[in-house]
């Protein structure tokens, strides 16, 4: 348990230094935008993109990883929606968004950095394949259950608008760009591949940085039974039904099979909360579920790691 601690815990501390920066005012406001911006469209997509470059094509394109975590988020997309509609007799755009917090894990900023510093370098693929499968499936189905409440435009405006929002994601033109690149088998030239180089070290520290002073919102009422049963089910039931798909209806490696259990087991994704915003739904209460799901998860995702017997790379 020390071994996976001495791994975790300094990731959860950047998360914990940005929140307490924000908490105690050492960032002005508007440094979220900012911050966010550099690691949306420099940091990560370079990262993504050497990876992608530099890893034989048939890696990037694992399509039954991207199956695998698709059933899942979807399995627990419809649970949590079921749930929160029918249990709790929430609105039909609330129980979609609370349904899609509980299937939507914080992949981009604090899965790329954290897995493969557990499981070695060679999760990335999974890891990709996993992200993809969230946003071009799992908050593409969510969109839509959330335009059957009645609202104008309906679920085609609603959909094409996450079409648009998908295809402006420089993460995933990051894996299709260097996907050509390893497919071609072509390269960069010296001082451009050290340019792309430096800005994706800066990916990680400077991405969990960000997800703290994300997390501070002054007001934000997290103790509530609602919050915590969305949480719970992110931390939980998604890791859980994540091991099933891969275990028992795909069949995958092992390595496989352990990203994307952490994958499922990491907190909510911070675009969640934009996309309630966006479509009416109840922000707040979202914004109180990432927070929670992160602070919590330092626990959960270390003793899952524990419990699952995880060996560290050497």
């Amino acid at each position: 348990m020390l071994a996976i601690l001495n791994v975790t815990a300094p990731f959860f501390a950047l998360v914990l230094c940005g929140f307490l920066a924000a908490r105690y005012r050492a960032l002005p406001e508007d440094a979220v935008p900012a911050l966010n911006a550099f690691v949306l469209y420099f940091a990560l997509p370079c990262m993504l993109f050497r990876f992608a470059a530099s890893a034989p094509f048939r890696d990037i394109l694992n399509v039954p990883v991207f199956l695998a975590y698709s059933v899942a988020g979807l399995a627990v997309l419809g649970l949590a929606a079921a749930a929160a509609r029918y249990a709790a007799g929430e609105p039909v755009r609330e129980a979609a968004f609370a349904a899609l917090a509980a299937a939507w894990s914080n992949w981009g900023y604090m899965g790329i950095p954290l897995i493969p510093a557990l499981l070695g370098e060679a999760a990335l693929a999974a890891l990709i394949a996993a992200g993809m499968a969230d946003l071009l499936v799992v908050v593409s189905a969510a969109l839509a259950f959330a335009s059957l409440d009645g609202r104008p435009g309906g679920a085609r405006a609603t959909l094409a608008g996450a079409g648009i929002h998908i295809a402006k994601n420089p993460l995933i033109w990051a894996v299709i760009v260097g996907g050509a690149f390893s497919a071609l088998e072509a390269g960069l030239p010296a001082a451009m591949d050290q340019f792309v180089r430096l800005l994706g070290q800066a990916a990680g520290p400077v991405a969990l940085f960000t997800i703290g002073v994300s997390l501070y919102r002054p007001g934000t009422r997290t103790k509530r039974a609602d919050v915590l049963a969305i949480a719970a089910a992110k931390l939980l039931l998604h890791p859980g039904i994540a091991a099933l798909a891969a275990v028992y209806a795909f069949h995958l490696p092992r390595l496989e099979v352990q990203t994307l259990v952490l994958a499922a087991a990491l907190p909510v994704g911070g675009s969640v909360f934009l996309f309630a915003e966006r479509h009416g739904a109840n922000a707040e209460r979202i914004a109180a579920v990432i927070l929670v799901s992160t602070a919590l998860a330092f626990v959960t995702f270390s003793a899952l790691c524990w419990a699952l017997g995880f060996q560290m790379p050497r």
